[in-house]
């Protein structure tokens, strides 16, 4: 980080003009705010794990964040600057040996001033924007609402409206409050079904103690399903599950997550499935254990949850990460008509004007946000109600998904 602010630094005293009696407190002020962040880093580092965190620290933490990703990239004209001055200096060394020298006008390895311009302005811009995110982003909830037709749905259950919450990283939620206006939004709903797509915290099953009561406050007529996501397992806190001890540590929290879900009143489907019937006709609800392609854990095992589901009925199944769709949901020989994922976050960062979307995470993921379908498959991927790591959203907001299946 030291390293990373000098040489922001080189291009940010260049852009100052006044240069008379006080520009040494310039440099001092850059330098003590430097330090300061620095140490409040080490300091979320620190209490990362815990609980909740006031909505100040929170927010200190993100806007600590945005000046220092600002700064990385701000340095990136002039890293360009700097390789530019390097071949500059090659050449005219090179050419000095072997011919008489070739002269540039004016210094041959001066800084380029559109390059120092711009490492402050795409800095400027870029902290501008997501410390918004932070400030204003964050628990900026957005209702999506979208109709889903389903070709096994019986036309007797008319207007079947589920809620679809995701990932709410409850560990760095940072507010109980902004939890329960997530909560009165998604119960002025009165939705026949709730289902949660996974990731409740970001490492630890107590992240989840101080939001109990107002998780137990979702009502749903017919009940709220859910699945866990590759966070929930405590596997990157450093637990050695291949020992004795690491192994049963794992299996604890496990268990303890289980009985979380319990205690706030979601039925958790460990690779299981429900039947739930509304006017008499029969629904399937499928819920697998997280299955991630590449490096992401593997526990959810679909051909277990579907061993015995009758797909003459429609079928739902909730699975965590969006990648199982591709791999596994679509090739599996049973028919499910509809995943329900979240996982992305749609990277908290992105653009979403009218039925144009965009963020980074398309990269990464084919399906990110939103509903896509291919051949008589569909799945719809959350947004996420929560943030991890950057403790904002940019474009990309919080998601409260109403979906109205139809037949």
């Amino acid at each position: 980080m030291l390293l990373i602010d000098a040489y922001f630094w080189q291009a940010f005293r260049i852009n100052i003009n006044n240069r008379g009696k006080n520009y040494y407190l310039i440099p001092t002020i850059y330098w003590t705010f430097s330090v300061i962040t620095i140490v409040a880093t080490f300091y979320g580092f620190n209490n990362f794990q815990q609980p909740t965190m006031s909505v100040f620290l929170t927010s200190l933490r993100g806007l600590v964040f945005a000046l220092f990703i600002c700064k990385f990239l701000g340095i990136l004209p002039l890293l360009i600057d700097d390789i530019i001055r390097i071949f500059k200096l090659i050449f005219q060394t090179v050419n000095g040996l072997f011919t008489d020298p070739i002269e540039f006008k004016g210094s041959p390895i001066s800084r380029i001033e559109f390059l120092k311009r711009a490492a402050i302005v795409l800095a400027g811009l870029m902290f501008s924007t997501l410390s918004y995110g932070v400030l204003f982003g964050r628990y900026n909830f957005k209702k999506h609402r979208l109709k889903v037709r389903l070709d096994k749905w019986s036309k007797s259950i008319a207007a079947f409206k589920i809620v679809q919450i995701s990932d709410l990283h409850l560990g760095g939620f940072g507010s109980v409050k902004k939890l329960e206006e997530a909560v009165k939004l998604i119960n002025e709903e009165d939705a026949d079904l709730i289902l949660f797509t996974g990731d409740l915290v970001n490492n630890f099953y107590w992240e989840t103690d101080p939001y109990i009561e107002t998780l137990k406050k979702i009502k749903s007529k017919n009940g709220i399903y859910s699945v866990l996501g590759n966070h929930d397992y405590s596997d990157y806190t450093g637990i050695n599950k291949k020992s004795p001890e690491g192994k049963k540590q794992w299996n604890d929290h496990l268990n303890n997550m289980i009985q979380m879900h319990k205690t706030i009143g979601f039925n958790l489907l460990l690779n299981q499935h429900k039947t739930i019937t509304i006017n008499n006709k029969k629904i399937n609800i499928v819920g697998v254990e997280n299955w991630g392609n590449g490096n992401f854990s593997k526990y959810g095992d679909l051909d277990l949850a579907m061993d015995n589901v009758d797909d003459k009925h429609p079928t739902i199944l909730l699975s965590h990460d969006p990648s199982h769709w591709e791999e596994k949901v679509q090739k599996h020989p049973k028919k499910i008509d509809i995943q329900f994922a979240g996982h992305t976050h749609g990277m908290q960062f992105g653009i979403e004007i009218g039925k144009f979307k965009w963020s980074p995470a398309k990269w990464k993921y084919k399906q990110w946000a939103g509903l896509y379908s291919k051949g008589n498959h569909q799945i719809y991927v959350n947004r996420g109600i929560g943030h991890l790591g950057y403790p904002g959203r940019v474009g990309i907001m919080p998601e409260i998904a109403i979906i109205e299946i139809s037949a």
